[in-house]
């Protein structure tokens, strides 16, 4: 499966692949949802990995333009956050994300995540 991970944080960005390609999984990296519009135009992924808390353009924002657009409004996103209140999770659920899992995460949680929102 190929995995668009979306985390400002570049130390992020390389957990979250490792635990994905540890899985078999490929992985493309984008530093926020500006960032993740741009190479999701480039060419498909099967799931998104997204963060909330990103400059420029943050997982909220992402989530509400992604659900605009024909061309990617289907593809899962589980979002992986360090903020874990309900509201926020409603507000995600709300927009189209299939999963919510809270930073520090365990690698079994957001395979368990991507495979069921996908």
């Amino acid at each position: 499966m190929k995995i668009l991970s979306v985390d400002d944080s570049a130390t992020m960005r390389k957990i979250i692949a490792l635990a994905l390609k540890g899985a078999g999984h490929s992985v493309e990296e984008a530093e926020n949802g500006k960032d993740a519009l741009g190479k999701l135009g480039a060419g498909p992924v099967d799931c998104i990995v997204l963060d909330i808390n990103m400059p420029e353009m943050n997982g909220i924002e992402f989530l509400r333009e992604r659900k605009k657009n024909p061309a990617i409004a289907g593809i899962p996103v589980v979002v992986l956050t360090t903020q874990d209140e309900e509201s926020l999770r409603a507000e995600a659920m709300s927009l189209g994300a299939r999963g919510f899992v809270v930073k520090p995460f365990v690698k079994e949680a957001l395979l368990a995540a991507i495979s069921t929102g996908t």
